[in-house]
């Protein structure tokens, strides 16, 4: 059995980004135990039980969006400390602002670049310590 060192939750509803981004874990950060949650709510859910080193959150998800999830997860007393990498295909530079002024700690667009979606990850982990 492997032995993980730190934990991440990915909330992401596409099934192609879900597979994706499993391998990019797989294959470039493998001792990172990656959780998945299909919707916010769900991820809201794993992210109290768990208490995941970093969250990776798409912004649009159906229900909760990405930025409603965030603002539970900032009044969470249990998860507000958690970092949040917020992802999405919006790539303007407003969209990226409003990411920062909602608290997350970084913003990736997709498609992802593998080695700045890895980098980032390993930055958020390090400061997560």
């Amino acid at each position: 059995m492997e032995e993980y060192k730190r934990t991440v939750l990915y909330v992401e509803d596409n099934q192609l980004n879900m597979a994706l981004m499993h391998h990019i874990f797989k294959r470039n950060l493998p001792s990172v135990l990656l959780l998945k949650a299909e919707t916010a709510e769900l991820g809201l859910t794993i992210a109290r039980e768990m208490l995941p080193d970093l969250i990776i959150l798409d912004i649009g998800l159906p229900g909760l969006n990405g930025y409603e999830a965030m603002e539970i997860l900032q009044q969470d007393e249990a998860t507000c400390r958690i970092p949040v990498l917020g992802t999405s295909a919006f790539a303007q530079a407003s969209d990226i602002e409003k990411a920062r002024n909602k608290g997350f700690a970084a913003y990736i667009t997709k498609p992802f670049q593998v080695k700045l979606l890895t980098a980032t990850v390993e930055r958020l982990l390090e400061g997560s310590v």
